[in-house]
């Protein structure tokens, strides 16, 4: 498949954005995939790895390694400031200065599909869209193989905003960078940077901007659930977050006055949340869930924000300042 650009267009080629941090076997198992997936492609993609840590100098001599072995061009940069927000900025920002016209982001404890890239690039040239997502199906340690019946609380899946389809998570997706002429820069807000969230808010941006979104059903790829992450009590955790986020982004587009009037409906609902059989293999989890969800709400009404991206804090300061080192390779 050929990746094109209409005629006058100083944007061309893909980019495979990740960001990574303290996982080298999986990133490379990423890297892996993702070099099959650029197989059916007719030019190849560069790819852009962003450490966020920086701290083990193994992670660029193995992605090095990678792009020698390959043949594949792969930008591997430092980003050193904290936070996901910084990270994700820092894909964007080496993909703008290399002038690729789109970008396909994953997670680096994922690893896509054969034909992930090509699905992708066919569904935005077939519906004309701005951002295209894909689902995510997650593999379960052996030990918690009873959670199968639940995979779809671990999943991602095609969703819908004021009727229309809606992608809001950067772990399976592919944007046209020519489409975002007018959404600011940096496109992730570092607000959102350790608490997490600042993916939807970004998405959110751009729905409202007007810019066409659309799924790829076959853009498919598989995210590894460590132990730490294959039980319900992590997933209740999760529902919380995802409760404490929204009412931070509802508030950035509507006002604090709405999302509080948001939960109180939400938390009415509760009373008979079962009968809407939203989640029929399993209606008291959906209820737990929910009821989950409106608990993160209410914190953060009061101020409270969970963090997902804690970090340890080191032994000594770090100077002040922000460090990025770049890498070519390949």
């Amino acid at each position: 498949m050929t990746v094109s650009s209409p005629p006058g267009s100083s944007q061309s080629g893909l980019a495979v954005g990740l960001c990574t941090y303290k996982r080298l076997p999986s990133l490379l198992r990423l890297l892996d995939h993702i070099a099959e997936s650029a197989k059916p492609l007719a030019e190849p993609p560069v790819i852009i790895v962003v450490d966020n840590d920086g701290q083990d100098p193994a992670v660029g001599l193995a992605v090095g390694a990678f792009a020698a072995r390959t043949g594949l061009e792969l930008r591997y940069r430092i980003e050193s400031h904290p936070g996901i927000s910084a990270a994700r900025n820092a894909v964007f920002d080496e993909a703008e200065k290399r002038g690729v016209r789109f970008v396909a982001m994953i997670d680096d404890d994922e690893w896509p599909s054969p034909v992930w890239l090509a699905e992708l690039l066919s569904c935005q040239a077939r519906e004309g869209a701005a951002v295209v997502g894909g689902p995510v199906r997650p593999v379960f340690p052996e030990k918690a193989a009873h959670l199968e019946r639940y995979a779809r609380y671990w999943s991602v899946q095609k969703q819908f905003l004021e009727g229309r389809p809606f992608v809001f998570c950067t772990c399976n997706f592919l944007i046209d960078l020519e489409a975002t002429g007018s959404i600011p820069r940096p496109f992730f807000d570092e607000a959102f940077g350790l608490s997490g969230g600042g993916d939807t808010v970004f998405f959110r941006r751009l729905f409202y901007a007007g810019l066409k979104m659309a799924w790829a059903e076959e853009a498919f790829v598989w995210e590894e659930v460590p132990d730490s992450r294959a039980s319900l009590a992590w997933m209740r955790q999760r529902r919380f977050r995802v409760g404490n986020h929204a009412v931070r982004w509802e508030s950035l587009d509507a006002g604090a006055r709405k999302s509080l009037a948001k939960t109180l409906g939400l938390t009415a609902r509760l009373a008979i949340y079962p009968l809407f059989r939203r989640e029929p293999e399993s209606p008291f989890l959906g209820w737990l869930l929910e009821m989950d969800k409106v608990r993160g709400r209410y914190k953060a009404h009061l101020g409270g924000v969970f963090v997902e991206y804690a970090r340890p804090k080191p032994a000594e300061a770090a100077p002040a300042g922000r460090r990025e080192d770049d890498h070519v390779c390949g």
